[in-house]
């Protein structure tokens, strides 16, 4: 997996909207492109920048951003659709298997792509990876830096006793996962820190990683979403962390999917669809009877219910149910349940 012919393509996600056009927000995000271009990616990478309906098009001012314009896909929104409803345009346009993000007026560090793409190249069961963070003031100034733990169990243990363990301009994630979930999720009770409630399910079923070394630069000023809505941002952190703790799964996850995976001959990322489908839809599927107790220990929150027959766990991906419970059939008399 070392060979350049086999690095993956990256689609860069930028969300952008401008309400006043200045020469400072334009500085601004020439900067952040430069800093995407300068990363010398040597595989397929673009820049899949989506205009939220700025009154003056954004595409207008590609003259004054330099030659990293010239890697920007753009999408235009005819209105302004907020960033959680440009965040998931930009993901169904995007072409590549790898999905990045980027904020307009934040900065990539020199290698941070090289070592996130090295762990997905490392770990083929891996579904997103972030990297710490710098946090910089207005002038550019270093306020703080955060490096989190990198390991599996680490970064869940962050999620529950901190918070969200990702910088969100900092990660590198599996499209395929993006779309399974739905994207980022529309809904009042997690508004603005929607991707905070992304994670929150990413994390239990699918694996991350972190690299340990602060690779993305930050911008704290006044017009950010958590400088503007504090308080409605904590308030829904504390119910996205809620949730997530009272399950308990941050010792059980990094056992249980794997053996989740070998029990029905899957690969991890194949074994978490299979978790996530059965938790969100409760489908009918038949599984092997040793998938039992891993799919019970990941589920707390549902219940298993022995039946006949039924499709298989692969044909059940696609065929959602209507209740709390997930019928399996197995091929022995004694079920597991969750509860």
């Amino acid at each position: 997996m070392d060979a350049l012919s086999e690095l993956p393509a990256i689609s860069v996600l930028l969300p952008v909207f401008f309400r006043h056009v200045s020469a400072a927000q334009t500085r601004l995000l020439r900067h952040a492109l430069e800093s995407v271009v300068d990363q010398h990616y040597e595989g397929a990478l673009e820049i899949l920048l989506v205009d939220d309906g700025s009154p003056i098009p954004v595409q207008t001012l590609s003259d004054q951003l330099g030659p990293a314009a010239e890697n920007i896909r753009w999408l235009r929104l005819s209105r302004n659709n907020g960033i959680v409803g440009a965040l998931n345009v930009g993901i169904a346009a995007a072409k590549s298997p790898l999905v990045a993000r980027m904020d307009a007026d934040d900065l990539w560090l020199d290698g941070k792509l090289h070592a996130q793409v090295s762990q997905f190249l490392e770990d083929p069961d891996l579904t997103i990876s972030a990297t710490g963070m710098l946090r910089v003031d207005t002038h550019g100034d270093e306020i703080d830096r955060h490096v989190r733990p990198g390991d599996w169990s680490g970064i869940l243990r962050f999620f529950v006793e901190k918070g969200c363990p990702f910088p969100h301009g900092s990660i590198v994630a599996d499209r395929r996962v993006y779309r399974a979930l739905g994207g980022y999720p529309y809904s009042a009770t997690v508004r603005h820190c929607e991707d905070y409630a992304l994670w929150g399910t990413w994390l239990r079923f699918f694996k991350p990683a972190m690299v340990e070394q602060a690779l993305y630069s930050y911008r704290v000023s006044g017009n950010s979403v958590s400088s503007e809505h504090a308080m409605q941002q904590s308030a829904a952190s504390q119910i996205v962390l809620r949730r997530f703790e009272r399950l308990k799964l941050e010792t059980v996850l990094p056992k249980m999917l794997p053996a989740l995976a070998d029990a029905l001959g899957a690969s991890l990322f194949e074994a978490g669809l299979l978790a996530y489908t059965a938790w969100h839809f409760r489908p009918a599927m038949a599984i092997p009877e040793a998938a039992v107790i891993p799919l019970g220990a990941v589920l707390p929150d549902r219940v298993l219910i022995k039946t006949e027959a039924a499709p298989s766990w692969r044909t059940a991906l696609e065929m959602p149910g209507e209740d709390n419970r997930i019928l399996i059939s197995v091929r022995a008399d004694s079920l597991g349940e969750a509860s």
